[in-house]
């Protein structure tokens, strides 16, 4: 970290007033009113028992509460306080009698040490946040030549920053991290005295929230602390969050589309739904942060910084129709803190169902009709089925459907988009990999004892069997993976993008109330990681993921995005591979022979070479952790990248020939465009340049695999 302030570069800053300071001071003090205390209850006793031991007896990983105890405590610090701005290391020091104690707490149904770790961290934080308020009523230098370093790669559960020794040293962090904030919002529109009010109002608010925390909240956050060191995906539901769960697997959720988790004391968003209010609107990024959120056009923005994820996610959610506004604090530093509005909707099914699209590619003198299926993720229509509906939604008949138009239409092949399809049915990515293969195995389940069970098509014949392509990348997850992975497998298509997700956990919820009497008020339940999922193999898709077979350019780095990046990821793990019999569709040779062409048109191609430098320029971004805490330099930096994404935008609209499943995107971003006023806020329709390529990479393996013959024609 780079910070300096001197009282005589103040002479330089916009000297601020405030009137109304008597008013000031009373709204501080109510901010800092006493907190509630924190009396832990017999029923949070109980669910901490249960909850602990059903983890270390029936979790797939099958570690002791004595080997986690430190990791348990670890974790705990680091949610509290994972930028090391609250603690002290004589904190640490002295609190750390509880790092081994975990077994036994949890025989003795002993909750102290979360309590007086949380105690301590309200105790720090509050004393921070008063030092901020009194701070941000002097004068900042925007003008001058500090830096802050900002970690791009940090995540919970690591060990990345010392606890720091002094106040002074917390201090001087804290003022480069509020002149940072400062700027943000500065870049985002506000003027100085309007940025300061927006940051007293926002620490105000905070203080206010973190007083108002109850045991409940202390307890959920502690559980889930015990359950993450597991492994990731292992979490404890309130009687509360268990409500919300439900909803969230369920297709009548309303809201506006998004998967939220808790990461640095901050909302963040892990995943966005397809065909939702946030996916619409183009202008929310996955790890995009959510610090405010306020209701209706004219409604108080409420600072949700620190707040419980469960009562975040209640002020988002609301009834279709109704206006929710979000304050987001961008993923990268060069971005301006920005508010948006999003009408609230259902999350219909329609909205995430597979389209298709033919498109025509031209080269070497030929003509080819390509199909183009987007599958945002695999879903099915469960209360349609269970009726035995004939022609219920679903992932597998969808594409029934489409693959028989196409045919109809003669295509020479078929791309089939899995990016970002974060996963869905099992059983209908099953089903789905049966429309492409004779039959046979598609993908095996093993428990913590290393029995297997396999899951196959038992359907003979496929509905389509000619030249295959499967796009991946990042966010594709959980089911597509083992969609892509069995084509892979069979050889029965060329897979093509980036390094997919690498989820290959399977979990279940139990209710912790079947452990005692009918009388026992809710005591939550337990999601807990008891299988894995192997490929066909053995491999498993953990970690790892799917690796195309022809790389596609992405800025995304898989060891900070993927399922390795989380804190206590199962590790990957092989078991013995099923019986079953690949094509020759797809040899090693042919994959070389692919290759070759796909590189020299990335080299040959201009719209390659632009996309190629675009991917390299995004990347660069990502990875800056240095940055100035001048204005005028921050506000450059933003305006170059914008005007270089602008002119990027502008030149592959013109250069790159316009494909059929790119105009429904183009028509969703003209029509929010329409209703956007500022003309900074607008987004860019880029062409997609991925698609594109494959394309013509499948175009290549028509002729290679097949001797430029068409095949599965329909008559």
């Amino acid at each position: 970290m780079k910070f300096s302030f001197s009282p005589a570069a103040a002479l330089l800053c916009l000297a601020l007033s405030f009137t109304g300071c008597a008013q000031a001071a009373d709204t501080h003090e109510a901010a800092f009113s006493k907190p509630e205390a924190l009396i832990i209850t017999d029923v949070q006793k109980r669910a901490f028992q249960l909850g602990s031991n059903l983890l270390s007896k029936q979790h797939y990983r099958g570690n002791s509460l004595r080997q986690i105890s430190a990791g348990v405590f670890d974790n705990y610090l680091d949610t509290l306080d994972f930028n090391r701005i609250y603690f002290l290391k004589s904190d640490i020091e002295e609190l750390s009698v509880h790092r081994s104690t975990l077994a036994q707490t949890v025989r003795k149904a002993d909750l102290s040490p979360a309590v007086q770790i949380f105690e301590r961290y309200r105790e720090r934080a509050s004393a921070l946040n008063a030092w901020i308020l009194q701070r941000l009523n002097q004068p900042f230098d925007l003008d001058g030549t500090a830096t802050v370093h900002i970690p791009n790669n940090l995540r919970l559960g690591s060990s990345h920053l010392p606890w720091r020794e002094t106040l002074e040293e917390v201090h001087a962090y804290q003022e480069a991290r509020l002149t940072d904030t400062l700027i943000r919002l500065r870049m985002g529109g506000r003027s100085q005295e309007e940025a300061i009010k927006k940051l007293i109002s926002r620490y105000e608010m905070q203080q206010k929230s973190l007083n108002q925390m109850t045991v409940e909240d202390v307890f959920d956050m502690y559980m889930n602390n015990i359950a993450l060191r597991f492994d990731p995906h292992s979490s404890y539901l309130s009687p509360r969050s268990t409500e919300d769960f439900d909803i969230n697997m369920s297709l009548s959720l309303e809201g506006i589309g998004a998967t939220l988790s808790y990461e640095d004391g901050k909302i963040t968003i892990r995943e966005l739904v397809a065909g939702g209010p946030a996916f619409k609107s183009g202008k929310l990024r996955i790890n995009d942060r959510i610090i405010g959120v306020a209701q209706d056009k004219d409604g108080e923005m409420q600072p949700v910084i620190g707040m419980r994820l469960d009562k975040a996610v209640r002020l988002i959610r609301g009834k279709k129709g109704t206006i929710v506004r979000l304050l987001i604090e961008p993923a990268s530093p060069n971005m301006p803190e920005t508010e948006i509005a999003l009408e609230r909707d259902t999350i219909k099914l329609e909205d995430q169902a597979a389209q298709g699209y033919v498109e025509s590619v031209e080269a070497n003198g030929l003509t080819r009709k390509i199909g183009v299926i987007r599958l945002p993720s695999f879903y099915m229509d469960f209360e349609g089925a269970r009726k035995g509906k004939e022609n219920y939604r679903s992932t597998s008949n969808d594409l029934s459907n489409i693959i028989k138009n196409m045919k109809a239409q003669q295509i020479d092949g078929m791309i089939l988009d899995l990016r970002g399809n974060g996963g869905g049915s099992l059983y209908e990515a099953v089903r789905t990999v049966g429309l492409f293969i004779d039959e046979g195995p598609v993908v095996m389940v093993s428990d913590v004892e290393n029995s297997a069970e396999t899951q196959h098509d038992s359907d003979k014949g496929a509905l389509y069997e000619g030249p295959l392509a499967v796009m991946v990348d990042h966010g594709s997850a959980s089911a597509s993976e083992i969609f892509a992975a069995a084509i892979q497998d069979y050889r029965r298509g060329i897979v093509v993008g980036s390094n997919s997700f690498g989820k290959g956990t399977v979990q279940t919820v139990i209710a912790l109330n079947r452990f005692v009497s009918s009388k026992v008020p809710p005591l939550g339940e337990m999601k807990i990681t008891i299988a894995m999922f192997h490929r066909i193999t053995g491999e498993s898709t953990q970690h790892k993921g799917v690796v195309p077979d022809i790389a596609l350019p992405t800025s995304a780095d898989i060891e900070k995005v993927g399922e390795r990046s989380l804190p206590y990821a199962l590790p990957l793990k092989s078991i013995k591979a099923a019986d079953y019999q690949s094509s020759d569709e797809v040899t090693p040779e042919t994959v070389s022979a692919l290759q070759r062409q796909h590189e020299q048109r990335m080299h040959s191609k201009p719209a390659l070479l632009r996309y190629q430098e675009y991917i390299n320029r995004e990347i660069a971004e990502k990875e800056r952790n240095e940055w100035s805490l001048n204005l005028a330099q921050r506000e450059q930096q933003y305006q170059d990248w914008k005007s270089y994404v602008e002119n990027y935008a502008g030149i592959q609209t013109q250069e790159m020939p316009a494909l059929q499943s790119d105009q429904k995107r183009r028509k969703d971003i003209e029509k929010r465009n329409a209703v956007i006023d500022s003309e900074a806020d607008k987004e860019y329709f880029v062409p997609d340049a991925g698609l594109f390529e494959t394309l013509y990479i499948l175009f290549d393996f028509i002729e290679h695999a097949h001797g430029g013959q068409v095949l599965d024609k329909a008559a």
